[in-house]
């Protein structure tokens, strides 16, 4: 279950993405990426979205390593049914949803038959342009491939690495990584390889690495412990966290995020109280290309420096984790209208998960 029926050629897209990695030795990173499929954002900013097919209809998919079960949202026409129960936890809290089934998952060339997946019980939000929100590509699927995030060309790939002892080392893969992150499991019962550890105003934080929430997360008591008080806080502009279930928290400023080699400055992270993980979102990871080995538990990240005359555009108000300010400004309630929607965050962990 969870792998896809990769073509047997490497795409030209994926070979695009390669042109800029000399090809000096004898064996180079371009024949030993084996398969591929590379598929465009369709949006600028916040959690990424691709169109994928389910069950012959078109539909915008997240994907995230985080999420355990590949999971799609209720809607007319689908025809899902209701399977086993399952218990399932997001950074909001406990929740319980059912399996179903999927006929078929198609990205980009490829397709994936007959298989299972979380049914979330609400009904999926639309973009801008009209196309349902309605799937969360998870680690079930992920976790056997490589994951390329490219800022650039604003495309991410999925693809098959040659593991022979005369290819390059993975990372290889972007221009100026670093050194790579280990990641590791969230427990000890679990393969899924998704946290990594990072240093929050120096104070070492372990994160849930997490490309389908529009924003990073950091549990009150993890705040706490590093001298944030509550009174602090109060100062801070309030936030409603929706993940299927809401909690309230405060988008509170830190001088210096530090993962591996890479430091941000001055950034706003949501502190939460109740919340069951630190999640490492998109507001944070959009300042990089992103290499993911999850096979090995590895990380690259390549500084992403904006082009000349480079303009950010705003998050999609809705992702699987996402937030809004509690007192919301006019420009967010305009973006927010045609997109506003509530989903259930599929679980990092279920009980019986694979």
């Amino acid at each position: 279950m969870g792998r896809l029926s990769f073509r047997r050629h490497i795409s030209s897209a994926f070979l695009a993405l390669l042109t800029f990695i000399p090809s000096t030795q004898a064996r180079s990173i371009h024949d030993c990426v084996l398969t591929s499929e590379v598929l465009p954002f369709l949006n600028p900013a916040g959690a990424p979205v691709i169109h994928v097919r389910v069950n012959d209809h078109d539909v915008g998919a997240f994907f995230s390593t985080f999420t355990t079960r590949t999971s799609v949202w209720d809607a007319k026409g689908f025809d899902f049914y209701r399977e086993d129960p399952i218990r399932t936890i997001s950074v909001t809290g406990t929740g319980g949803n059912y399996s179903t089934n999927i006929r078929s998952l198609q990205i980009g060339q490829s397709t994936l038959k007959d298989m299972t997946a979380l049914l979330v019980g609400e009904r999926p939000p639309k973009a801008p342009d009209g196309l349902l929100l309605m799937v969360d590509i998870g680690w079930d699927i992920l976790g056997n491939y490589h994951i390329l995030i490219d800022r650039y060309s604003q495309k991410m790939a999925i693809f098959t690495y040659d593991t022979a002892p005369d290819c390059p080392d993975i990372g290889t893969l972007l221009k100026d990584p670093g050194p790579s992150l280990p990641l590791v499991s969230f427990d000890d019962d679990s393969p899924q390889r998704d946290q990594v550890t990072a240093l929050l105003d120096g104070h070492k934080v372990d994160m849930q690495l997490n490309t389908s929430a529009n924003r990073s997360i950091i549990q009150q008591w993890v705040a706490r412990k590093m001298g944030i008080s509550r009174r602090m806080l109060t100062q801070d502009d309030e936030i409603r966290v929706g993940a299927g279930e809401v909690l309230l928290g405060h988008r509170h400023h830190f001088n210096t995020l530090q993962l591996g080699s890479h430091t941000l400055h001055d950034i706003t992270l949501d502190v939460v109280p109740d919340a069951e993980f630190n999640i490492l979102g998109m507001d944070v990871l959009k300042h990089f290309n992103v290499l993911i080995n999850s096979m090995a538990g590895k990380l690259w990240l390549e500084d992403f420096k904006p082009p000349a005359g480079y303009v950010e555009e705003k998050a999609l108000p809705w992702s699987p984790t996402h937030d809004r300010l509690s007192i919301t400004h006019a420009s967010e309630e305009k973006q927010a209208t045609p997109a506003q929607g509530q989903g259930a965050k599929p679980a990092p962990h279920p009980i019986g998960s694979p």
